[in-house]
């Protein structure tokens, strides 16, 4: 089948798209709308002039002030959405990662693919389209199995928890948008150090928490103690399937013997798992073979880490040329 390929910069003139895939949704242009460093677009592939695949993807612009595209990263996240059961996933993505190379060849200085969730996917594409690769770790959570959540924790993990339920900790859901601006200055102060890519401006999450926890696609969750917000952590549903974890943060340091982090990560499981969703997923993590820090403290939580890859391409040849003989 011969398929042709349009570009969008506007919702509003996509034509209508299932649901498949929680990053590249339609309404990821309503998370990213009315943010003057975030430019998105999504690269729809048609076979008999129905959308057979989509792609959507942002251009961030790493400084407010100079427009230039050395400033200018393009990243996607997750594998494209198919439409349909048959689709020829591999050959549909080597169609849409070429026409997205193309289209932002002049526009970007980087492009970067991650959370793949699989190490293989899409090889064919990237190759031909001179990315070069980096080996991550991807952490999921199953929430199938016959063992609970709280059974697939370690013994200190379920005393960490007990203690702070008896000295009162409790997690409630976000429902009011007037909380909005403590929240993200919490999620700053306590992640900042952490990101290792620039923060979202404020405007990102009240995007998120009008057009995706309130038509029930996300949720906010709180941890509080003695009414004072501790923790949180910001979830993303793929219908009633996956949980994506996009942040989490607890006061870790001025609240150290409540275990904020800790109770958060486990509440929002436990009750993720509670409404029938299959997977819990906290996506790329750290870099493969890496026995500590953030992928070590999440397998804690009883997941299981897979082999994936981030891929990236310069758009200055000689820079590319020589990144691929370095990590390939």
């Amino acid at each position: 089948m011969d398929y042709s390929v349009k570009i969008y910069y506007c919702k509003e003139e996509l034509p209508p798209l299932e649901e498949t895939n929680f990053f590249h949704y339609a309404s990821s242009f309503d998370w990213y709308c009315d943010i003057s460093t975030y430019t998105p677009f999504m690269v729809v592939a048609f076979g008999n002039e129905k959308p057979v695949a989509a792609m959507f993807a942002i251009i961030s612009r790493k400084n407010r002030f100079l427009s230039s595209s050395l400033f200018k990263r393009c990243i996607i996240s997750q594998q494209p959405a198919f439409f349909t059961k048959d689709a020829p996933k591999i050959e549909l993505f080597g169609i849409l990662i070429t026409h997205l190379v193309n289209e932002v060849r002049n526009k970007v200085f980087l492009v970067r693919y991650e959370n793949l969730g699989n190490a293989i996917f899409g090889y064919k594409g990237f190759r031909e389209n001179n990315f070069y690769s980096v080996k991550w770790v991807n952490i999921r959570n199953s929430l199938q199995r016959k063992r609970k959540i709280w059974n697939q924790l370690s013994a200190s993990r379920k005393n960490q928890v007990n203690k702070a339920l008896k000295k009162g900790v409790m997690m409630e859901e976000l429902t009011f948008e007037d909380k909005l601006p403590e929240i993200y200055k919490l999620i700053q102060d306590t992640n900042n150090k952490k990101l290792s890519r620039r923060f979202p401006p404020y405007q990102y999450f009240e995007n998120f928490f009008h057009h995706y926890v309130q038509k029930g696609k996300g949720k906010i969750m709180l941890t509080r103690y003695q009414g004072k917000i501790i923790g949180g952590i910001i979830l993303g549903f793929e219908r009633k399937t996956i949980v994506y974890c996009l942040y989490y943060w607890g006061k870790t340091k001025r609240y150290s013997t409540l275990f904020p982090t800790i109770f958060t990560i486990y509440t929002a499981m436990n009750k993720s798992e509670e409404n029938g969703f299959h997977y819990f997923d906290f996506m790329d993590v750290g870099f493969l073979n890496k026995n500590a820090g953030r992928s070590r403290f999440l397998l804690q939580f009883g997941g299981k880490q897979r082999a994936t890859r981030r891929w990236y391409r310069f758009n200055w040849g000689l820079l590319n040329f020589f990144a691929n003989r370095i990590y390939d």
